[in-house]
């Protein structure tokens, strides 16, 4: 079955009706130019990542291209990974994938090309849930083709003397990235630019596998090949956990045991000048490459039986495994910061944080954790009228499940259309709240394990849909005004601030008009906006965040003539 780009694109925009949420990224062309071999060369460490989703448990495809594009002449580009990585991008909202650390070129780079195969047999798409099984390939159609260009903001700088990062964010809660139609699975690679810390060290990576290629003992550090056919050096020293996978259960194993062509899994993480440390090191035989415990969970927690002192955690392969803990699990919080030992402490774990585990024995029918690492903590949903500025409140009252959480210094904030635009003042937050009047007020924070308790850390505002309304005043200025019935509040009318600003924060207007039997959905330009939101216009639905003057910002307008 073949159906156009378009055909798809309007049968989901037009299902999407008050649900479109969408992020208009900055996409253009890229150049087809080489660098020159006598450009000094530098070093950047190349991560793809995700913003979470709580639909899909498994959202496989394969990266076989990521160029850079030099700012000063988009003529000339580097080719900063080639090959075949599949990546399940459901496992990388707390961490990336580093699919090389590359040698480029000096300079500036403001845009990154990533081509991802649109082949649907490279792909596995689960639905959330245990009992959920693969769509199957015949189902999946993929809109466009699979090179999405990113705009780098900030952009890449590449020297000779240092190393940098650059994370490409596949945006899974993007509501154009994947839905589900009469006509199969639709996907189409939404990417955004995930900006580094104020530290390289606070990036978090996810497990790499390979071969080792050689060890050096005196200086501590191994050359891996890693299964996406890159090499990476990794630094070791008396805090690294060696572990001898050629026995089992696994024993304690060390960087002089280890030899050329061993099989290797490896927890490391970037320090501050791009070089990579080894955290924990899994080796053995070749012929022994199936001890690795590449299954070993490390993923979102589903659920926690206090009762029964148990988690569910969804693995790296898309399937739930129960884990037990006992008086002798150990739970930190990103490797450092210890939050205690014991049955007691599994309290202090949710649905929805990333953890990884590792065990008495894999093997065993009774899976027990020895430890449990929170990788990333975090909560979100409705912002409760009750919130404050020093404790964030999440839930809703009459569900009776609020959760606050203090937060203060340092704390970041920011709208989740402006990821490079934030705040760090609480007060400034707790005002917006105040000015949103009734309006419901959706987030997402990440939380910080201090002084025996959960912080927020972060709070991103996200967009929220209105019910369906009318125009009661003409666009103008970047401007409109709406009115809409609450289902509480009942009656109400708003001052809607749109934005005319190129990019990533510019409000998305979507028109949808009938034109004798057939329906039109497309993009709307800015000089179109006066002419088509207008009183005239039948219904609009607007994805919202609330403004400290009282106002709500617009995300995206869906417009219906």
């Amino acid at each position: 079955m073949t159906l156009s780009g378009n055909t798809f694109r309007s049968g989901v925009l037009a299902a999407a009706g008050c649900a479109v949420l969408a992020l208009a990224l900055a996409c253009g062309g890229g150049g087809t130019g080489a660098a020159t071999s006598a450009s000094p060369m530098g070093n950047a460490n190349i991560l793809v990542t995700d913003a979470p989703s709580d639909t899909w448990s498994t959202v496989q495809v394969q990266v076989t291209n990521v160029t850079l594009v030099n700012q000063a002449d988009h003529s000339k580009t580097a080719v900063a990974f080639s090959g075949n990585a599949t990546v399940n991008l459901v496992d990388m909202d707390s961490v990336g994938e580093l699919l090389a650390s590359a040698q480029l070129p000096t300079g500036t780079y403001d845009q990154a090309i990533i081509t991802v195969s649109t082949d649907p047999a490279t792909m596995t798409l689960i639905p959330a849930g245990g009992t959920a099984s693969a769509v199957p390939s015949g189902q999946i159609h993929v809109l466009g083709g699979g090179a999405v260009t990113v705009a780098l903001s900030p952009a890449l700088t590449v020297t000779s003397s240092g190393s940098n990062a650059v994370q490409l964010d596949f945006d899974l809660s993007h509501p154009l990235f994947i839905n589900q139609t009469a006509s199969g699975t639709v996907i189409d690679f939404q990417v955004k630019h995930r900006p580094n810390p104020v530290r390289l060290g606070l990036i978090r990576l996810h497990r790499n596998v390979g071969t080792v290629s050689s060890v050096n003992a005196t200086a501590g550090s191994f050359l891996m090949h890693t299964r996406f056919g890159y090499d990476l050096t990794l630094k070791t020293d008396g805090n690294t956990l060696f572990y001898d996978a050629d026995n089992h259960p696994a024993t304690a194993g060390s960087l002089a045991n280890m030899t050329a062509a061993d099989a290797v899994m490896v927890a490391s993480r970037l320090q501050d000048d791009g070089s990579l440390y080894a955290v924990r090191v899994w080796y053995c035989s070749a012929a022994n490459a199936a001890n690795l415990p590449l299954w070993s969970p490390e993923g979102h927690v589903l659920s926690v039986n206090l009762g029964a002192n148990k988690m569910v955690v969804d693995n790296a392969d898309g399937h739930p495994r129960t884990i037990n803990v006992d008086a002798n699990t150990v739970f930190t919080f990103q490797d450092t910061t210890a939050i205690g030992t014991g049955t007691a402490y599994l309290a202090d774990v949710a649905r929805g944080f990333k953890v990884s585990v590792a065990l008495k024995d894999p093997l065993a029918a009774s899976l027990v954790a020895t430890s449990v690492n929170i990788e990333r903590a975090v909560d979100g949903g409705n912002i409760d009228a009750s919130s404050s500025s020093t404790a964030l409140v999440y839930g809703q009252a009459p569900l009776s499940n609020l959760r606050s959480y203090p937060y203060a210094s340092p704390f970041t904030w920011w709208y989740y259309a402006k990821p490079t635009v934030t705040s760090t003042d609480p007060a400034a937050f707790a005002s917006v709240l105040i000015a949103a009047n009734g309006v419901r007020v959706a987030g997402i924070s990440d939380l910080s394990w201090t002084a025996g308790a959960w912080d927020a850390a972060t709070a991103i505002l996200l967009p929220v849909a209105l019910p369906v309304a009318t125009i009661t005043q003409n666009y103008a200025g970047g401007t409109m005004q709406i009115a809409y019935t609450d289902p509480v509040a009942g009656p109400v009318t708003k001052t809607i601030d749109l934005t005319e600003a190129a990019g990533g924060n510019q409000t998305l207007v979507v028109k949808v008009a009938a034109v004798a039997s057939a329906v039109n959905v497309g993009l709307d330009p800015v000089s179109n906006w006066a002419a088509d939101l207008t009183t005239a216009s039948s219904h609009v639905w607007v994805s919202v965040v609330p403004e400290a003057s009282g106002h709500l910002a617009a995300y995206s307008v869906l417009v219906l003539e």
